[in-house]
């Protein structure tokens, strides 16, 4: 079976450059879940994950990052930095 996430990554890249894009320099913010393309638990850790990955880089400050007990990350929220 092929990995769907494989088949979406540019789509969620996207996704989480837009959100790093649209977040205030400085400012904490929360992925957001409810009503958004997030609400899906495996797009929020993708994207969540793809944040992780641009604070590997030095672009973002991880505040808070939870995982639940299925290893999904389910509470992520960074700071975008200059």
């Amino acid at each position: 079976m092929q990995d769907l996430r494989a088949h979406h990554e540019p789509t969620l890249s996207h996704l989480a450059m837009k959100l790093l894009l649209d977040a205030p320099i400085g400012m904490e913010v929360a992925l957001p879940r409810a009503g958004t393309t997030l609400e899906n638990a495996h797009v929020f850790d993708a994207v969540a994950r793809e944040l992780q990955r641009e604070a590997t880089a030095g672009r973002v400050q991880v505040v808070r990052r939870d995982e639940g007990a299925d290893a999904l990350v389910r509470e992520f929220v960074f700071r975008r930095l200059g």
